[in-house]
């Protein structure tokens, strides 16, 4: 590895260094909290009723979202602003175990890359869960929330009742079989016995939405308390509408499923496409001499076109060809005279020109594959290990070529996982933290006050854009500093 390096390493103080490890296990916590939170609290709106176990899990999921971002602004004020390139140099630093400089052996035992590999899931499963819980939010049934419960708790019934004025019908068009939403005013009856025939019941007024329009005559399930008409009643032309009314659930049955659906497709599609093909999991593994090994310097990055070899029946039919070729952004390894293309979940450009002169090995067992790569370890000198993936062609092409020799394990040697994505945190700015404790106060303004009102709609709206609007920010800003390699947490895998 360079001089540099050396130099580098050699001047960081221990109150230098204390930070580095401070920032990836608050990242750590930040990419397995905050999706967790999201989730429990999308599904808890969607699934449970108005009961204790519900409320526990709302405030528990908004504690744990403030604490995201407060460590999230903790980590902007101790180190905001700092590039992808940063944060690469501090992990290289955090990994680098050794300054033992004997290539002649490689580690017996490799670790795995569970932190990697948590961290996109995280990603993944954010993304569509922080969409799903503003679209849940924007729908929520909040008509009775007040009503609702006490009806519920002082054992309410729900019987068939007949309109007898109808008042600010809104309809979605004059078509008889349209749904619309109306003040819709029964006759209960009185506690002192007087019949609801004569007339002489309680009128009672609640809004409800119909699936058609309605007229004076026709019925509603109306759910009341037959002792006390003075709570008030509520009411809806479908009886499973009225029981979830009383049961607390705020999004309608058909909604929920209709969202929850989406949310899986969107959520579980995408996860497991990505696990099967291209996640960067694997066990720890003990190096054997089945293993093979080449002695190579990193030079770089680049640019690796990976298409169906000559002769094969995908390189024969042009469709097929383009769907079997990719284009990979990797580091480039060189060693006695071979060029080797090593992909990885990293920003190959920043991470060539951090790991530029590193010298090492690069390991793989032919056996490994996972789609069409290799699972390949590239073990520096300094003691760090990146895991990553070589192409199957340029595999089988460099073992064919004879360059590779048998690994030679020394279990005396040791080796820590290279996650060089683990400084995310600290790329991010003030205008991107504003935004999400923004979005963060929204969403509990939206849960805390149970009143309905065009309010919700533009909350839910302030909520989303609210964090677009500080990426977006971040963004301009670097990119007006000529800051390419800093790009904020949100748009990278990391």
């Amino acid at each position: 590895m360079s001089s540099e390096w050396t130099m580098d390493r050699g001047a960081t103080s221990a109150a230098d260094v204390s930070p580095l490890y401070l920032f990836p296990r608050c990242g750590r916590f930040v990419a397995a909290a905050a999706p967790l939170a999201l989730a429990v609290l999308t599904a808890a709106l969607l699934c449970l009723g108005a009961t204790p176990v519900r409320a526990a899990v709302l405030w528990c999921s908004l504690v744990l979202l403030a604490t995201c971002v407060v460590l999230l602004g903790v980590a902007v004020v101790r180190g905001g602003g700092s590039t992808r390139g940063d944060t690469y140099r501090w992990a290289v630093r955090i990994a680098s175990t050794t300054t033992d400089r004997d290539g002649d052996s490689v580690p017996l035992r490799l670790g795995g890359a569970r932190w990697v590999s948590a961290r996109l899931v995280g990603v993944m499963v954010a993304v569509p869960a922080m969409l799903t819980l503003w679209v849940t939010l924007a729908v929520v049934d909040t008509r009775g929330t007040g009503t609702s419960a006490v009806l519920a708790e002082a054992g309410a019934v729900i019987e068939p009742y007949p309109i007898v004025k109808i008042e600010n019908e809104v309809a979605e068009s004059r078509h008889s079989t349209a749904d619309a939403t109306a003040d819709f005013t029964v006759l209960l009856p009185s506690p002192t016995g007087k019949g609801v025939e004569a007339g002489e019941g309680v009128p009672v007024k609640f809004e409800a939405t119909t699936n058609f329009r309605r007229k004076v005559g026709s019925e509603l399930y109306v759910a009341h308390v037959p002792e006390h008409p003075e709570l008030g009643a509520i009411g809806d032309d479908q009886r499973g509408e009225v029981e979830r009314q009383l049961a607390g659930r705020s999004v309608q049955v058909g909604d929920a499923w209709t969202i929850g659906g989406f949310w899986a497709l969107a959520t579980l599609g995408p996860l497991g496409y990505w696990w099967k093909n291209e996640s960067p999991r694997r066990p720890k593994r003990t190096v054997d001499t089945d293993w093979k090994a080449l002695r190579v310097s990193v030079t770089g990055s680049g640019k690796h076109i990976d298409a169906p070899p000559p002769g094969s029946p995908e390189a024969d039919d042009d469709e097929k060809r383009r769907k079997n070729t990719r284009t990979l952004r990797c580091l480039v390894l060189e060693g006695r005279g071979r060029k080797v293309p090593f992909h990885s979940q990293m920003a190959c450009e920043v991470a060539g020109a951090v790991l530029n002169g590193a010298q090492g090995w690069l390991l793989w067992h032919p056996q490994k594959h996972r789609g069409r790569d290799v699972l390949a370890e590239l073990v520096g000198d300094d003691g760090w290990q990146l895991p990553g993936a070589v192409p199957v062609q340029v595999a089988e092409q460099v073992e064919a070529s004879g360059v590779m020799e048998p690994a030679r394990p020394d279990p005396e040697r040791r080796v820590r996982t290279l996650d060089l994505g683990s400084g995310w945190l600290v790329t991010a700015s003030p205008p991107v933290v504003v935004g999400f404790a923004a979005a963060l106060g929204c969403v509990a303004a939206l849960l805390a006050v149970p009143d309905g009102g065009a309010w919700r709609v533009w909350t839910v709206v302030a909520g989303v854009l609210a964090p677009l609007v500080g990426c977006t920010a971040q963004a301009m800003a670097r990119m007006d500093h000529g800051d390419g390699d800093g790009a904020s947490p949100e748009s990278s895998g990391e």
